[in-house]
């Protein structure tokens, strides 16, 4: 297709009419329209091991038992009974339970899956970055629907299939990731990878209708992390703070911070470790009050030392957690930012894309055919309510754009 630029006033006139901007907050599209063309998807479109959005923080290794603030208290408490300074001072001393908690990893857990899946994300993520997608695409169906890096596996699952210029089956992927038990849960970046398979297929009503889901489903996420960004606290995190005993932090455990936290926050390993400081000092403390009939025996030094430095800690380590969150959503905001950009100039492209089809015939466009199946297959249409067990199962055909065409305006 050839594409001959048209005039920025009259695709601002035409949004104007036909809808309504996607821009969020103060994210808005600094692109001009005139300078959007044909080759607009392949400007845009970015690899999974290229986009921030993608990147989440560098995980904590799992051990086979979490370590407990619960047993961590009963042993401090035991400690203090017996006067045995030598196990206090190993007890709090944090940075060597950071080092522990972060390093070991017992290969004979179940949570060892998990290590599995991460690597095979990675190889295949590799792959993708060689244009080995076929090879990636294996990769990317062996990661289980229970894992932690599923969302990620069937997003960049579905832009293998767009880098191979397969965009049907991309959007058989964003159509899973879009489906109403995910659509508040997946990142941004789905609704760009479906948005833009729309585009390469020409279903320019696909692409509104995405972009209005967009704004129904994350919205409300995008905004509560910008102040977050700012703050470095809100309700949902101080719930996390308050009830965590186990750490590491394990995604079903809290579920319902996800909606208000950025993506992957309990994997990272700098959050982990002020979290873990910020607990076992505020549980120091609390036991120090219950048992001050205890201290009297211990050594002066440690008796004067002992509560300041609980003290210190305690306070330090939640800034820091604090900072460290409000750095963590900083990235998500930056990453919500580019994909609204690129929204807009998709949806800008649509616009301008529709001015000129209107007069196209139909037998312009080529439609493609559902591939054969067999008696021990059912096959549903899609209604938008999908099972459980149909996720990850859908299968898209979709007119393909006008063939050997020159358009003008």
């Amino acid at each position: 297709m050839d594409f001959m630029k048209s005039k920025p006033l009259l695709i601002t006139l035409l949004i104007a009419q036909c809808c309504e901007s996607i821009s969020l907050a103060d994210a808005t599209s600094t692109a001009q329209p005139s300078a959007i063309t044909e080759q607009l998807p392949e400007k845009i479109a970015e690899s999974p091991t290229e986009n921030s959005a993608l990147t989440a923080p560098t995980d904590v290794p799992k051990k086979g038992i979490p370590f407990s603030v619960s047993s961590w208290g009963s042993d401090f408490k035991s400690a203090l009974s017996g006067n045995n300074a030598e196990a206090i001072k190993t007890l709090t001393s944090f940075r060597n339970l950071e080092k522990s908690l972060a390093s070991s990893t017992d290969k004979k857990s179940t949570l060892s899956n998990e290590v599995e899946n991460k690597t095979k994300l990675h190889k295949a993520r590799e792959l993708f970055a060689q244009a080995e997608f076929d090879s990636a695409i294996e990769l990317y169906n062996q990661i289980p629907r229970g894992s932690d890096y599923w969302f990620q596996a069937v997003e960049e699952k579905g832009w293998s299939f767009y880098r191979k210029g397969e965009a049907e089956k991309a959007i058989a992927q964003s159509k899973t990731l879009l489906s109403p038990p995910f659509s508040e849960l997946v990142s941004s970046e789905a609704y760009f990878l479906q948005s833009l398979s729309q585009l390469k297929l020409c279903d320019y009503k696909g692409i509104f209708v995405t972009h209005q889901l967009f704004k129904e489903k994350q919205k409300s996420h995008i905004l509560e992390i910008q102040k977050l960004a700012a703050s470095g606290m809100n309700d949902a995190l101080q719930t996390v703070v308050e009830k965590t005993d186990a750490l590491p932090l394990q995604g079903n455990e809290i579920t319902e911070s996800l909606l208000h936290l950025p993506a992957f926050y309990y994997k990272d390993l700098s959050f982990q470790a002020e979290l873990m400081r910020f607990k076992l000092s505020q549980k120091g403390l609390n036991i120090l009050a219950e048992e001050s009939s205890h201290i009297e025996a211990l050594p002066k030094s440690l008796l004067k030392s002992l509560p300041k430095n609980l003290e210190k800690i305690n306070q330090e380590s939640f800034e820091k957690l604090k900072t460290r969150m409000a750095a963590l959503a900083k990235q998500e905001v930056e990453a919500n930012h580019k994909i609204i950009q690129k929204l807009n100039l998709i949806e800008v492209e649509a616009i301008q894309r529709i001015h000129t089809d209107l007069s196209i015939k139909n037998e312009l466009y080529s439609k493609g055919k559902f591939r054969s199946t067999n008696a021990d297959q059912l096959i549903f249409m899609d209604d938008g309510l999908p099972w459980i067990d149909e996720l990850d199962k859908f299968e898209v055909i979709a007119k393909s754009c006008p063939q050997n065409l020159r358009r003008k305006m």
